[in-house]
């Protein structure tokens, strides 16, 4: 899927997030990198289940139900406003079928900070086809902890 002018930055937000744990990323030249980044030529979805995986010691297997060895499935999130102005938050979708732990990064744009949340299957795998998870932020964009998905948050 091409990567829409009109979200690349939040795109860069994500890779750039990963960055670190992008197996040999070292090895090329970051001029490069950038280049292709900023002009959308990168599957930054992509990139982040290969640092993931990395982050977490397994392989990228890209199934239907799972993006890893290990079960579990990556997601990015960008928090957006919704309802109206009234709610501001970030979806985790296409959910449905996914039978493990799901790793869902999440930029909140407002306070330009990145998220990282382990949700187990058990806690989502009652959500309809139709619905999703929404990692719920105040209107400034600090965490909203009585939101229930935020004790999944990972402590880095």
């Amino acid at each position: 899927m091409a990567t829409k002018l009109s979200n690349l930055n939040l795109e860069i937000k994500h890779f750039n997030h990963a960055r670190a744990w992008i197996p040999g990323i070292a090895d090329l030249d970051p001029h490069t990198i950038d280049h292709l980044l900023e002009s959308g030529m990168i599957q930054v979805s992509t990139a982040v289940e290969h640092a993931e995986a990395n982050r977490l010691g397994t392989r990228v297997v890209s199934e239907d139900t799972h993006d890893l060895a290990n079960g579990c499935d990556v997601k990015c999130s960008s928090v957006r406003t919704h309802n109206y102005g009234k709610c501001y938050g970030a979806p985790v979708t296409n959910i449905h079928g996914k039978t493990g732990d799901l790793i869902v990064g999440v930029y909140e744009r407002l306070q330009d900070r990145y998220y990282r949340f382990r949700i187990p299957h058990k806690a989502y795998r009652h959500i309809t086809k139709t619905s999703n998870i929404e990692i719920h932020f105040e209107l400034d964009g600090s965490p909203r902890p009585s939101n229930k998905w935020w004790r999944f948050l990972i402590q880095e």
